[in-house]
């Protein structure tokens, strides 16, 4: 299949003209520079390299204060023995040598502010824009914030030219699909996947210069294998590397899906052995995660449970996240994973009543609705959902050994609290359902499977799901509209003149691919479309 991507590509490097290295030549950098952790006063820039040598990074000044002189600061590289390589990881795609982390926390920052940054590092130069969080309850100059929500992008190098399987919807009004279709999507993963960031680059490059601050969601699976550092390479070449850079401009935030615990596929042969499940790869995994992602403190006494749950400010919103990768009774109907043993897993932590993170969760839940924050709540197994891990926790028949049904024991919780909405993925879908007034989203279609429902799976909560709600319509060898296909939700709140007000927006988004009517299977670019399925409600502001 011949791609014609370059229109959709140059607008992306348009809005986000980050860099001004000399791709002719190898780069120093091992990762571009990416934000992390953003607050009204502060932000966190990181990159990787290819060398100890310190790197210099440039701020300011902000373009609200152009008379302010900019601020340089050095960083110190740490040599990060976390992200080596398995023995068993072919080497033709591994680099030669372990890479360095320069973190720098930017303090003393103005909050909703664009601030121009550019950083050294041997020789060649990167510069992007950051944009800091508004203040509590406040939004940007432009009148609001946006952010972005997907998961399952479950990156490897073996995506480069895999095409996933594409089940029709039951009902085809134009008739059925071409032959040539083969009921394989239209595109590779990794094109789907870039498709989708690069959409999401451009409505964050819209977004932020209207003056609204943006914050991007991976809801876990952000890696196929999480112990392998290939699948963690090729995922950052789509956020701050050859494929993309949106993470140089939009801070990222990310969940744990249970591919972050997944060494690699098991084998009997022990030099192809890649762990698995088991105890020590779920910890070796993890820890690849915990080292690229830096998110608030959540006071855990267990240090190792720092970092894999978190809660992030972002103006009038409340992002939780939890760490939904094992928990509950080992192997019983409130664990989500059958294949980790909770005796291996102590750096995993629990998430049923009673546990540490779930005290936690009811302390952030009665303080967010305390201020009147629109609290969103994100991890990575679906509750509600019509995929196979919507069947029941278990191993036998007719259940699921990840199952997402065990996160339900929440969802009184969520309703108590105001919780306005839950994103989850898990079962590489758009399916969309209701419960007690909270909107639960499987948003697993950034760049992975496109299934459809799973026989003998009915979820009585769903109210919208891509695979029967948006059927494929068909000219000849043309899709015209509808159909399963990569995206994301996109949600703004927006303050509403003259009232007591939020308009808040949860629009779900995807990347359709426009085909050649005289070249069948050519894609010839790539356009935004919504399902059918936009969520549009106004909220009440805290009081005075």
């Amino acid at each position: 299949m011949i791609l014609r991507v370059a229109l959709v590509l140059l607008v992306v490097l348009l809005a986000f003209p980050v860099r001004s290295e000399d791709t002719s030549s190898p780069s120093p950098f091992r990762i571009r520079p990416y934000l992390q952790n953003p607050t009204p006063d502060a932000m966190t820039i990181r990159w990787f390299s290819d060398s100890l040598d310190p790197g210099t990074l440039t701020l300011g000044p902000a373009s609200s204060v152009p008379t302010k002189p900019s601020q340089q600061y050095v960083s110190a590289p740490i040599l990060c023995r976390t992200l080596d390589y398995q023995l068993a990881e072919p080497r033709e795609e591994r680099h030669e040598s372990l890479p360095f982390l320069h973190s720098l926390r930017l303090e003393g920052l103005a909050p909703a502010t664009s601030y121009p940054y550019q950083v050294e590092q041997n020789g060649v130069t990167i510069k992007a824009i950051l944009t800091t969080a508004p203040l509590p309850g406040k939004v940007g100059r432009g009148g609001g914030v946006r952010l972005f929500f997907y998961a399952d992008s479950e990156t490897q190098p073996e995506s480069r030219g895999s095409r996933v399987q594409w089940p029709a919807s039951p009902s085809q009004p134009s008739g059925p699909r071409p032959r040539w279709v083969a009921d394989t999507y239209l595109a590779d993963e990794t094109t789907g996947y870039r498709m989708n960031l690069s959409l999401i680059a451009t409505r964050a490059a819209e977004s932020l210069r209207a003056g609204n601050p943006v914050l991007a969601s991976v809801v876990g699976d952000l890696v196929e294998s999480g112990g392998e550092q290939r699948d963690w390479d090729e995922f950052w070449r789509h956020n701050a590397g050859v494929f993309g850079t949106l993470a140089s401009r939009v801070p990222i935030v990310a969940a744990l899906g249970n591919h972050e615990m997944f060494g690699g596929p098991a084998s009997d042969d022990p030099g192809k052995h890649l762990g698995g499940y088991s105890g020590s790869a779920s910890l070796a995994s993890s820890q690849k995660f915990l080292l690229y992602f830096q998110h608030p403190a959540n006071g855990a006494t267990d240090p190792r449970h720092d970092n894999r749950y978190h809660r992030i400010n972002f103006g009038p919103v409340t992002l939780l996240t939890l760490d939904s990768t094992n928990g509950g009774s080992e192997d019983g109907a409130d664990d989500t994973n059958h294949s980790l043993d909770n005796a291996d897993t102590p750096h995993i932590p629990d998430y049923c009543p009673g546990s540490q993170q779930h005290a936690w969760l009811e302390k952030e839940l009665a303080a967010a609705q305390k201020r009147g924050a629109i609290t969103f709540v994100q991890f990575h197994h679906a509750p509600f959902s019509s995929g196979p891990h919507g069947l029941p926790a278990g191993t036998e028949k007719n259940r699921d050994g990840q199952s997402g049904q065990p996160l339900r024991m929440l969802a009184k919780l969520f309703s108590t609290h105001g919780v306005r909405a839950v994103f989850s993925g898990h079962d590489e879908m758009y399916e969309h359902s209701i419960v007690n007034g909270v909107h639960y989203y499987d948003v697993g279609i950034g760049g992975d499977g496109l299934r459809g429902p799973h026989d003998g799976v009915i979820n009585d909560k769903q109210i919208f799901i891509a695979h029967d709600h948006a059927p494929e319509y068909w000219n000849g060898d043309v899709l015209e509209k509808g159909g399963k296909h990569y995206g994301h939700v996109e949600v703004d709140v927006t303050d509403v003149a003259n009232s007591n007000e939020w308009l808040l927006s949860l629009t779900p988004v995807y990347v359709f691919p426009i085909l050649d009517p005289d070249n069948p299977g050519e894609i010839l670019r790539w356009e935004r479309r919504e399902y059918d399925d936009r969520v549009i409600v106004t909220v009440q502001k805290e009081s005075p």
